[in-house]
């Protein structure tokens, strides 16, 4: 199992139970705009805090059985305020394992190499905890921060996958980025 709590240079990631949700819940309402350009259509009770605290239930629970894993993201000067959250979905691939990862940062913290700096320790914690060899990022083809984190990480495009993601109530395109352990230094 990944730690509940891991410490960076600069970070500290940790795995959250449901009593922070009105901390989660304020994030997400913070930055709504700029994230759901680039997210699935959330649900309509998504800014509510029985959605925050039913859904970082089930992540613990998913968490558990060792196919999810959500990290929060703090810095360490500030170690109550959440800047951003990052999260590794197992799937399978035939019999092997992979991740995708997910992560969304707050519009106050971007462009400081947080999040190359937490996907990076996150994506060690998964190889070591998990023996994860594969990583997988889906990100929208306009998302031009995200695809700058994952070319300075080392991934790579390898699948577009037409309509394949509901954002703000349209279908549109992806772009998967792939990243193997093996591959020379992340």
């Amino acid at each position: 199992m990944a730690p509940l709590k891991v410490y960076t240079d600069r970070l500290i990631l940790r795995i959250e139970k449901p009593d922070i949700a009105d901390k989660v819940l304020a994030f997400y309402i913070k930055n709504a705009i700029s994230f759901e350009k680039y997210e699935p259509t959330r649900p309509e009770d998504f800014y509510t805090l029985e959605y925050h605290q039913e859904a970082m239930s089930g992540e613990l629970s998913l968490y558990d059985m060792g196919s999810f894993v959500r990290y929060y993201i703090y810095t360490q000067d500030d170690p109550d305020i959440i800047v951003g959250a990052l999260n590794f979905n197992v799937k399978y691939d035939t019999d092997r394992a992979f991740v995708e990862i997910g992560y969304k940062i707050d519009s106050d913290y971007r462009n400081l190499g947080i999040v190359t700096e937490a996907v990076k320790t996150g994506m060690q914690i998964m190889h070591d905890h998990y023996s994860i060899e594969r990583f997988d990022m889906r990100i929208l083809p306009n998302n031009y921060p995200s695809k700058k984190v994952a070319k300075k990480l080392g991934f790579v495009p390898v699948e577009f996958e037409p309509q394949s993601a509901n954002v703000l109530g349209q279908q549109v395109d992806v772009m998967r980025f792939r990243k193997m352990w093996s591959e020379p230094e992340i």
